[in-house]
């Protein structure tokens, strides 16, 4: 079958023929219909995952697909592109503990990507503590992540900014913000107030850089910023009294500790969104498999959009 491979670290992958994949103790193979390119894979790639194992080895931390007896399934982790083969191929072995049904209703496009950026965005919203009436601004929203964490935050009844720094995609944003803003970091803050919002509640943050100072400055008194990515840089300043005189908390979220079990239940929860309509995945481009490399491009360069998906 064909695979893209990793051959050595910070290399393009490679198409290569490979054997099939022979499922251990609780396993499934799966059917590739799609696989999901995100973020992980590009740091993976590049040999900055401390804990990635050995080369070589399949890409592709997530996907969706069919199994033997007709399940359509999606499915992430268990180690999926990280330490085992991934699913940049034409068919997995996953444990079926990560193995999540697709309802009725809901595309194999549509779910190979909640695994990661759907199950990351629920957890950041959850972890803000978003109520009805709480004011949000959603950096980074026309990305993966960004995007499901705008609409599960509207869901939740709150008030919604969303940021984004490419004016091309204001228009597609409005459908489920408050407010959309452009901005490229250092002008967050003029941005917001002159979309008629003085400050924030709650800031979720997957940009960082440039961003950070800015938007911990557009917290109210008591407000919280969760920080799950640094996209845009590793690192920003503010000043203690910027910080301490509004009690505010900036909380990190890296996406750890999970067993495949729970991210199986939360990628459930996700997929059941989606099929009442109450969330709408931000698909923005299939592509082959061999586009893989081009895809992980996309993704460095802050040119996704929306969630890169490769068809087998």
């Amino acid at each position: 079958m064909r695979a893209m491979r990793q051959l050595a670290y910070g290399a393009p992958l490679v198409l290569e023929h490979v054997p099939e994949p022979v499922p251990g103790p609780g396993e499934v193979v799966v059917t590739v219909t799609r696989a999901a390119v995100n973020p992980l894979d590009v740091w993976i790639s590049r040999g900055s995952v401390a804990a990635a194992g050995p080369l070589p080895r399949t890409g592709g931390g997530e996907g969706a697909g069919v199994t033997a007896d007709g399940r359509r399934v999606a499915f992430r982790g268990a180690g999926l592109g990280v330490t085992r083969d991934g699913a940049y191929a034409e068919r997995v072995a996953v444990p079926a503990a990560a193995l999540a049904d697709i309802p009725d209703g809901v595309s194999d496009a549509q779910a190979a990507g909640v695994g990661i950026a759907g199950v990351t965005a629920l957890d950041v919203v959850e972890l803000s503590g978003i109520t009805p009436g709480s004011t949000v601004l959603v950096l980074g929203a026309s990305g993966g992540v960004g995007s499901y964490a705008l609409q599960l935050a509207r869901a939740r009844g709150a008030r919604t900014i969303a940021q984004t720094s490419d004016a091309s995609r204001v228009a597609s944003l409005t459908q489920h913000a408050d407010r959309v803003v452009v901005s490229v970091g250092d002008d967050l803050e003029e941005a917001v107030n002159h979309a008629g919002e003085q400050a924030v509640d709650v800031v979720l943050d997957g940009l960082g850089g440039a961003f950070g100072g800015p938007a911990v400055r557009l917290l109210r008194a008591g407000g919280v910023m969760v920080v799950y990515g640094a996209s845009a840089g590793p690192s920003f300043t503010v000043t203690a009294t910027e910080f301490y005189r509004k009690m505010a908390r900036v909380v990190g979220y890296g996406g750890l500790g999970s067993n495949p079990a729970e991210l199986s239940a939360k990628s459930a929860t996700l997929l059941a969104e989606i099929a009442s309509g109450r969330v709408a995945p931000r698909i923005a481009a299939e592509l082959p498999l061999v586009a893989v490399n081009d895809a992980h491009l996309r993704i460095v360069e802050r040119r996704a959009g929306g969630k890169l998906l490769l068809v087998p």
